[in-house]
């Protein structure tokens, strides 16, 4: 090969590279803000299938009709870097039918790049293109839609992306054939790249495909790929956490997947319809992968998150990659036309996959069976390859129905996943829907029931959630005429339940995004006082004319939005701020449509964790709700905070205080919000009108989702950082008649309690607290804050509770220490009375019964034994779990252990059942 045939060579590829970086990247960043004007959920799914449907329709005009391939490419290079930017905003700023148009024109744009760079090329040269395409897009995931959102937000990451659209139509003038190649290149399948057919070849024409089997080994291939790919993505966030670095590393994963399959397997397949044929057969073995990942996995644990997504990812997609050069070349024509036809009926293969599986398959028969599905249509493409290679094709056919029976009788792959396997847990209920896996389960080493999405501790039944509650009755106490609350999340219904107890309320409308969320509430009813008891569909019917609690399926800001001057509260407890579903409901622009949504002196109320966010995200939730509501109130349930403000200056009044009675004054004096003095208490600042954080927090700039999240004991360090302190406000703020009095120092003395007893446990699990304080001064500042707390209000049940929980692991950690000290009776002796306090404490929770049961039985005791079915009826595989490991080491019998590990083969046996 010539120099100057190898430059235009490498040129060829670079530019090839640019588009898919350029491609994806900008596919990526109006997916993810589709999700604004179209809604989450359904948004980026819509967007996504959109953009790839325009796409190859842009690729199928490009190879049939472009006879200038280097003009066209020059300027689709310019169009795009034109256009990028004012696509992105005007996606997030100019409502659903510009951001449909908008996604179009960019898509169709993007796909005149690979047939006009394949024009007049030989066939040979499209699989080493669409790696490299494949390979680029695997770059611009990951450092422009990722790397540059994180670093400078989507505008500028736009504007990149556009730059690298520039870069392909400068290299397209170097690269692309001059000529349209349409006309005297009217290549045989078996082209060898100087358009003769191999020695030897018999019957060239039967081995190349039918332009039915073409359309379909492409259409249902894509299809098929789409569908992988979303089991990935869905398995992703069970495996890795649903946060914004497992999902970027899960596409760039899939895509390095495709990219290796387009390099490696058409140097290897046979040509023509045989060729295609193997492909869809290995493409069915490898659609099993979901299946049998969690036996890989585990091995990889300790590797970082690129390499343990190659691993979900490579074996999965790597044969869907090498579809399109496989078929490429087993069609006649010139190689760009070729292309183009190619990537025609991708059009229909996108709107078929992901959206099917997404909100029709997985729903109703799960992620496993959605593939399966996919299978079976696989062996419909291969069936149609069976006139010009009937071994191949007929073995495809056999392999891909078997993949799809194997698909539909094994247990859903969700369910192998670290958060659902865990033995701690006993499954109550789960369900595949569009958005989430939503599993109910009961936490026996805890003691808890807990809603899990996609593996996510969402909400639950434990002590920690007792703020839900303050969430739902907060807002409405502030307000001097509450009648219609708004509730944005359901959760376990717990906020719900408690504005239900407010008799001023007439309507309450849940904001939900998942089904499957709603049909768990039953399993909450204690906790959300059965306020969902009309049941689905019911529920659903915003005008049934009876109901007081309705539910609104779907993107809850999106509603909002649609809502002006509807609510009187709208009180929001969404997911963490930093994941990438939340951040869009913690941002300025989310507040303004919350504004709009509220009626004059409507209250707005949203939850902050301090303790799930490390400072600087932390201080920017706070900024855009304050920049949003200037004035806000900063009160602190627990350990949460919880921003409230009003649309207008209003002060909040207490006259609704002396109206509570019955249920809802018994629960607000078990919260510790009876009076308004107690409320005044629990409020710990203004936030002033003139903030200023070093960088926003807007739906431009989602920058807190993008931050790579810490890991390990260093977490811990968040709380005591965050936790607000200061004394409880007095009526000058509230503008009430009471002031906080006594209740106010007991409060800002609790919340110091809690700030030194954050430190001390982040000690205790080796983080470095700053400031240089030692376990010893952190109990002392502990001790002396709680004594403080005590002498001003010995009976507000937050302080009791509190010291209940620091009482109790005191217990049990020098009991557990205890026992591991000294094989001894005599450690046992005083371990045991440590222990049965915990046990008073916390009769709940599995763990304690189990140490207990170590205890006694190193004594020969026979209560022993009463202890373990204490411990085994909350957690039945104990055996399987590190406590329970644990305990036979501190002293449970062998027999004892017998026992204990007959009950986790019971249950194993049991989980194994239900899940087929």
């Amino acid at each position: 090969m010539s120099s100057r045939a190898s430059a235009r060579w490498i040129a060829l590829l670079a530019a090839a590279a640019l588009a898919g970086a350029s491609g994806l990247a900008l596919q990526v960043i109006l997916a993810s803000s589709a999700a604004l004007p179209l809604g989450h959920g359904t948004g980026p799914a819509l967007a996504l299938t959109l953009f790839l449907s325009a796409w190859a329709l842009g690729a199928w005009f490009a190879g049939r009709f472009a006879q200038r391939p280097r003009v066209v490419l020059v300027f689709a290079g310019a169009g795009l870097a034109l256009f990028a930017v004012p696509a992105v905003f005007g996606v997030l700023y100019a409502g659903p039918v510009f951001a449909l148009v908008a996604i179009a024109v960019v898509a169709g744009l993007q796909g005149t790049f690979l047939p006009l760079l394949a024009r007049g090329q030989s066939a040979r040269i499209v699989a080493p293109l669409v790696a490299a395409n494949l390979l680029g897009a695997w770059a611009g995931a990951g450092w422009i839609a990722d790397g540059l959102v994180a670093s400078h937000g989507r505008g500028i990451a736009a504007a990149a992306a556009g730059a690298c659209a520039v870069l392909v139509g400068f290299l397209g003038l170097v690269a692309a054939s001059k000529e349209p190649g349409a006309q005297g290149c009217q290549t045989p399948c078996t082209d060898d790249g100087a358009g003769a057919a191999p020695a030897g070849a018999a019957d060239d024409g039967a081995r190349c495909l039918t332009p039915l089997s073409t359309a379909l080994v492409i259409g249902l291939g894509t299809a098929w790929m789409g569908g992988v790919e979303w089991s990935l993505v869905r398995l992703g966030a069970l495996w890795f956490g649903g946060m914004q670095d497992a999902l970027t590393a899960v596409l760039t994963a899939s895509l390095a997947g495709l990219a290796l399959g387009a390099a490696l397997l058409p140097a290897i397949l046979p040509r023509g319809a045989r060729g295609v044929s193997i492909g869809l057969l290995l493409c069915a073995v490898a659609s099993l992968w979901i299946l049998v990942v969690d036996r890989v996995l585990p091995g990889v644990s300790g590797q970082p998150l690129a390499v343990r997504a190659l691993v979900l990812c490579v074996p999965a997609m790597l044969p869907f990659g090498a579809l399109v050069p496989l078929v490429h070349r087993a069609m006649r024509g010139e190689s760009g036309r070729r292309l183009g036809a190619l990537y025609l009926h991708e059009v229909w293969g996108a709107l078929l996959g992901i959206p099917l599986v997404q909100l029709v398959l997985a729903p109703h028969i799960g992620l496993a069976g959605g593939v399966a599905v996919l299978c079976a249509s696989g062996a419909i493409a291969a069936l149609s390859l069976s006139t010009s290679a009937r071994i191949a094709s007929l073995a495809a056919v056999g392999v891909a129905l078997l993949a799809a029976f194997v698909l539909t009788r094994a247990m859903p792959p969700a369910m192998k996943s670290p958060p659902l396997s865990n033995p701690a847990l006993t499954v109550r209920s789960f369900v595949e829907d569009h958005d989430f896996a939503v599993t109910v389960v009961d936490d026996g080493l805890l003691g808890e029931r807990t809603l899990l999405t996609d593996g996510f501790r969402a909400a639950g039944t434990g002590r920690d959630y007792r703020y839900m509650r303050v969430l739902g009755h907060l807002p409405v106490l502030l307000h001097p005429d509450p009648k219609r609350v708004a509730v944005l999340a359901l959760g376990t219904g717990t906020t719900v339940g408690a504005v239900s107890l407010h008799p001023d309320v007439e309507r309450i409308d849940v904001l939900e995004i998942s089904r499957a969320v709603v049909e768990a509430a039953p399993l909450f009813a204690e906790h959300n006082r059965g306020a969902l008891a009309e049941g689905l569909p019911g529920l659903l019917d915003a005008d049934d004319g009876h109901g007081r609690v309705v539910v609104k399926l779907g993107d809850g800001r999106k509603t909002l939005r649609d809502s002006p001057a509807t609510y009187d509260v709208v009180t929001m407890e969404p997911l963490l701020p930093d994941s990438p579903f939340g951040v869009h409901l913690y941002t300025e622009e989310a507040y303004a449509d919350v504004r709009l949504a509220l009626r004059p002196g409507g209250i707005a109320c949203q939850w902050v964790p301090p303790h799930a966010l490390e400072p600087a995200t932390y201080e920017a939730v706070v900024v855009a709700f304050g920049r949003a509501f200037p004035g806000a109130y900063v009160f602190v349930s627990g350990t949460q905070v919880i921003l409230v403000s009003s649309r207008t200056d209003e002060p909040p009044g207490a006259e609704r205080f002396s109206r509570s009675t019955g249920d809802l004054a018994v629960e607000l004096t078990a919260l510790g919000i009876g009076t308004p003095a107690d409320l005044a208490a629990r409020q710990v600042a203004r936030i002033g009108s003139s903030l200023y954080a070093p960088r926003l927090l807007t739906d431009r700039d989602p920058w807190i989702a993008y931050r790579p999240r810490r890991t390990g004991a260093q977490l811990l360090l968040d709380l005591p950082s965050n936790l607000p302190s200061g004394p409880g406000t007095t009526s000058g703020d509230l503008r009430w008649t009471a002031v906080a009095g006594d209740a106010g120092i007991a409060a800002s003395s609790l919340r110091e309690a809690r700030r030194s007893h954050a430190w001390l446990e982040a000690g205790l699990r080796g983080a470095e607290c700053p400031g240089g304080e030692t376990a010893s001064s952190l109990r002392g500042a502990l001790s002396k804050s709680l004594a403080e707390a005590a002498a001003f209000a010995p009976e507000d049940p937050e302080l009791r509770e509190f010291r209940g929980e620091v009482v109790f692991l005191e217990d049990l950690r020098s009991g557990v220490a205890a026992l591991a000290a000294d094989p001894s009776k005599d450690a046992a002796i005083t371990a045991l009375d440590p222990l049965t306090g915990a046990a008073q404490a916390r009769p709940e929770r599995a763990d304690v019964h189990a140490y207990v049961a170590a205890a006694l039985s190193r004594l020969g005791s026979p209560a022993a034994d009463k202890a373990l079915d204490f411990a085994l009826e909350r957690c039945p595989r104990l055996a399987e779990t590190d406590v329970g490991r644990r305990a036979h080491d501190l002293g449970l019998s062998d027999e004892q252990w017998k026992r204990v590990t007959l009950a986790a083969l019971l249950a194993r046996s049991r989980v194994d059942d239900s899940g087929r």
